[in-house]
């Protein structure tokens, strides 16, 4: 059996396999399309990380350029009209930015993302490995339409065996695996996103004379936050244009991905140093300038960004669920860095002041998710819970705001049946469809910031929203049932039994009371039409 994985960032993307003899991960590399990260260790040995930078480039609608191809030319800081980076967390997020036409063609945050993996794929193929079953990993907040556009993926790739799991939470595999028992938490802090997952693994006893045992794996608590280091980079480049009197519109296109740039590598640096610089050019002013940046500030700019903030109330929210659940911060034996943004000193140095430097490890900042994910192959099963609600929307008109009613509530444990029927009727005579507005429903955090007359950043109080998610990206309703013959008004017309199955896919069995047929056998919701 031949295992990868594929650890879809917003900044890099990470491909491992399983090595079918020792069982051990291996980071894969992809000539061209691969960046290499050197990373040393206490020992003083230096750690080759290839990652495929998660960038794309539209040379002509029949050749893209990919990974490091892109960056390595810097073709996005010439062209920005045609380069597409963060589009995995375009993918993710509610709304999508609208379609880019170049040369004719339309490009979308779906269909950039497709053709970045099916060239992987491809890249897989020409390496001759064939692989018999796939682990994609997700962040801990994507919503289901997420999870079914990878899925479609996998269908066009002709993959037999495909398993989706949560980002952090495979990053806690890999470790709890080697472990059993042990308790280990995840803070995968990307481009993104920011994920934690609290795992514990459980050997059990299958064959007494043997001391034959399989594990399992339980997810206890989760949260997650829509922030990463690109936005981190987006602030330091406002906060820049604010101090030289300039803004985003003054430098155009060009400039604004040039600074960007800049301000990356000014924040990679500042992992090591206490003052970082850079110098650009003005292309439309041929005026050269200096970017400098210093650790106090940065960590200012973080602070009035809330991001610290809303690191600390993710590690509140899941302690809390964790303690309801009889376990203390005490209990967890490991905490595990994950990802670029744990780089930053004072992220590193918040959850030191949590957990203690005795419990927190930063070992495989970049390669832990993808590896963690090889796990799932070796465990009997994972226990996980929806982070969350499936309901569907309904509108009062009276009160003009939309309510939701619930199916199944967040927290609940998956697989899962509803343990009611819902009983439907039609609401116009005649009516050969029934539709239901069906989606899910989730709380996130969101920050304001604003300069005052001397320049001084200030900000407010984290603000909680709650925000609706349709299944369908068209943002329709979903229709559940197709009536022959038509209903009537008052008349009960079809039963729906709701669902959520062990790949956390709502689905749907529907029945006709009046003509005593099966109109739908548990089909995930998404497919409906």
């Amino acid at each position: 059996m031949t295992v990868i994985a594929i650890d879809f960032g917003t900044s890099n993307t990470v491909v491992s396999i399983l090595e079918p003899d020792t069982q051990t991960p291996k980071t894969l590399r992809f000539p061209g399309l691969s960046r290499v990260f050197k990373l040393t260790k206490k020992t003083g040995d230096v750690q080759e990380i290839p990652v495929v930078p998660t960038l794309v480039f539209v040379q002509t609608p029949e050749h893209l350029m990919l990974g490091e191809q892109v960056r390595s030319q810097r073709l996005g800081l010439t062209q920005p009209d045609r380069l597409f980076k963060a589009f995995k967390r375009d993918l993710v997020a509610a709304f999508q930015p609208p379609a880019r036409k170049i040369d004719g063609h339309t490009y979308t945050a779906e269909s950039v993302s497709e053709q970045f993996l099916q060239a992987l794929w491809h890249q897989l193929l020409q390496q001759h490995i064939q692989p018999t079953q796939v682990v994609f990993t997700v962040p801990i907040g994507a919503f289901e339409s997420y999870l079914g556009w990878f899925r479609q993926i996998a269908t066009r790739l002709d993959l037999a065996a495909v398993q989706l799991v949560d980002e952090a939470t495979a990053a806690a595999l890999g470790y709890a695996v080697q472990q059993p028992g042990s308790l280990v938490l995840v803070i995968d802090f990307g481009g993104g996103t920011l994920d934690l997952s609290l795992v514990r693994t459980v050997a059990t006893v299958t064959d007494v004379e043997d001391e034959a045992s399989v594990q399992r794996a339980e997810v206890l608590a989760k949260s997650d936050a829509y922030i990463g280091g690109e936005d981190i980079d987006v602030w330091l480049v406002e906060d820049y244009l604010h101090q030289i009197g300039s803004s985003r519109e003054a430098v155009g296109a060009v400039g604004w991905q040039n600074l960007l740039a800049l301000a990356e590598r000014l924040k990679i640096r500042l992992s090591g140093v206490e003052v970082a610089k850079e110098s650009w050019l003005d292309e439309e002013t041929f005026m050269a300038y200096e970017m400098v940046l210093d650790r106090d500030r940065f960590e200012s700019i973080l602070e009035i960004h809330q991001l610290l903030e809303q690191l600390r109330q993710t590690l509140d929210d899941l302690l809390a669920v964790a303690i309801g659940k009889g376990i203390s911060k005490a209990d967890i034996d490991q905490v595990l860095l994950v990802g670029g943004s744990c780089l930053i000193p004072a992220v590193q140095q918040l959850v030191l002041s949590y957990f203690g430097r005795q419990r927190v490890r930063l070992d495989k900042p970049f390669e832990a998710v993808s590896h963690g994910a090889l796990a799932v192959s070796q465990l009997a099963s994972v226990d996980d819970y929806l982070r969350h609600s499936y309901a569907i929307r309904l509108w009062e008109p009276y009160a003009g705001t939309h309510t939701y009613f619930p199916l199944f509530k967040q927290g609940s444990r998956y697989p899962c049946r509803r343990a009611e029927l819902l009983t439907l009727q039609v609401a116009t005579d005649g009516q050969s469809e029934i539709r239901l507005d069906i989606g899910e429903v989730a709380t996130i955090a969101q920050s304001e910031m604003t300069y005052d007359a001397q320049g001084r950043m200030t900000s407010a109080p984290l603000r909680q929203r709650e925000t609706y998610h349709s299944l369908e990206r068209q943002q329709e309703a979903v229709c559940v049932a197709r009536l022959n013959p038509p209903g009537q008004v008052g008349v009960d017309r079809i039963t729906v039994q709701f669902e959520v199955n062990d790949q956390r896919v709502l689905t749907a069995t529907v029945r006709d009371l009046l003509t005593h047929t099966l109109l739908v056998d548990g089909d995930a919701i998404a497919t409906l039409r």
